[in-house]
């Protein structure tokens, strides 16, 4: 217990709520979660969490508020690049290079299940090298399956290994199972970070046969 106290200690000042006006649910509003990867305010989120947004805001951890725009989006992944506007320097989490996971491990989920800030839960790495469909009908590869409870509002938010590194992006619950949840991998967020980044989409090549 002391482990994951420790753990959830130093990275939810990291996480944050991610409040989305004009949500492409039709509801005109949304929510989600998302962890600041950067001190400059870079944000991971998932895609469908600020898709069709018109205006996103941030809260974090201490309650400080900020207006935040999209860098880039991939569906692909269902992952999504924010930048906070602020010119303070934020408190951030590293990505892990989820090569090293074996299954078994303690993983950690923190975010806002439902709207309720800094909810965590834990549990294990269930497996590794799962494939999950995106909503666009793409197949997600090197997925992180977990049984630490994710619930609507947890999207967008970090997996955290027992070092305090982000392990996964948490994305998607079956619904109707228990404790099948899963979240995509750090190696991928920081492949389609670094695409956004620098180009802002991620570039694939294709052949162009059906």
């Amino acid at each position: 217990s002391r482990t994951v106290s420790g753990v959830v200690e130093a990275v939810s000042p990291a996480v944050v709520h991610v409040h989305v006006e004009g949500h492409r649910s039709g509801t005109g509003q949304g929510s989600g979660s998302g962890v600041i990867v950067a001190p400059d305010g870079i944000v991971l989120t998932n895609n469908h969490v600020v898709e069709g947004a018109r205006s996103i805001a941030l809260t974090l951890d201490d309650g400080s508020r900020f207006a935040a725009h999209p860098v880039g989006r991939d569906p692909d992944t269902d992952l999504a690049v924010l930048r906070a506007v602020t010119q303070d320097r934020l408190p951030f989490a590293g990505l892990a290079d989820s090569r090293t996971l074996r299954p078994g491990q303690i993983a950690i989920a923190i975010g806002n299940p439902l709207g309720f800030d800094a909810t965590v839960t834990a549990g294990v790495v269930s497996a590794l090298g799962r494939s999950l469909r995106a909503k666009n009908g793409r197949l997600i590869d090197d997925v992180i399956q977990t049984d630490a409870a994710i619930n609507p509002g947890n999207s967008g938010g970090p997996l955290v290994s027992s070092a305090g590194e982000v392990i996964g992006i948490n994305t998607a619950v079956i619904m109707g199972a228990q404790g099948i949840c899963f979240a995509v991998a750090s190696n991928t967020a920081q492949f389609v970070l670094g695409e956004i980044v620098r180009h802002g989409r991620v570039r694939r090549a294709y052949i162009g046969l059906g």
